[in-house]
């Protein structure tokens, strides 16, 4: 199958898929347990040093769903 690319395209596709691959190789380490994390959160909230997200905002799983997953 021929290429009908524009070949400056062509080639920035290239870089950046060799670029990709290139981050790709490297393991990224996580920086903090996402468990922990919400925990961390929860506490601060309860604390009443975390206000809470608007109405509608979609931040939040309904009702008790942090606790279920626990």
């Amino acid at each position: 199958m021929t290429d009908h690319r524009d070949p400056v395209d062509a080639r920035l596709a290239e870089l950046f898929g060799a670029w990709r691959a290139e981050i790709d190789e490297v393991p990224l380490p996580s920086l903090v347990d996402p468990l922990r994390a919400v925990d961390v959160v929860i506490e601060a909230k309860k604390c009443g040093r975390v206000p809470a997200p608007p109405d509608g905002a979609g931040t939040r799983p309904p009702g008790r769903a942090r606790e279920e997953t626990v």
